[in-house]
């Protein structure tokens, strides 16, 4: 998928290991790092992998947007998710259209 940053502050922190291993851990920041080359190489949304938990985050009925786990220390699905929104041409009854993604940023949404 080709993917976008929301902005140019998640772009760098999410890009710089030392920023990622220092505020989440080491575990998570490989984590965030593999997730991102799934991402890129994935041909659409349908295509992640099972095992990253593709999901999307709901509000009531109203989308808010797709997460993906970010496990930590221990095992399990952990706290962090990778968040990202689609864009471009996509119609979201049908995920295999969504072929381009914007990086959100990280969200421990359990709190």
């Amino acid at each position: 998928m080709e993917i976008q940053w929301q902005n140019d502050k998640i772009n760098k922190q999410l890009q710089d290991a030392n920023f990622l291993t220092r505020e989440y851990g080491q575990k998570v920041a490989q984590n965030i790092a593999q997730r991102l080359v799934e991402l890129s190489q994935a041909p659409s949304y349908a295509k992640l992998p099972k095992a990253v938990n593709p999901h999307p985050i709901k509000e009531g009925k109203k989308f808010l947007y797709f997460a993906v786990d970010l496990p930590g220390k221990g095992g399990g699905r952990g706290k962090w998710r990778l968040t990202f929104r689609p864009y471009g041409e996509h119609d979201m009854a049908h995920v295999e259209t969504i072929t381009a993604v914007v990086i959100c940023g990280l969200v421990d949404y359990h709190k």
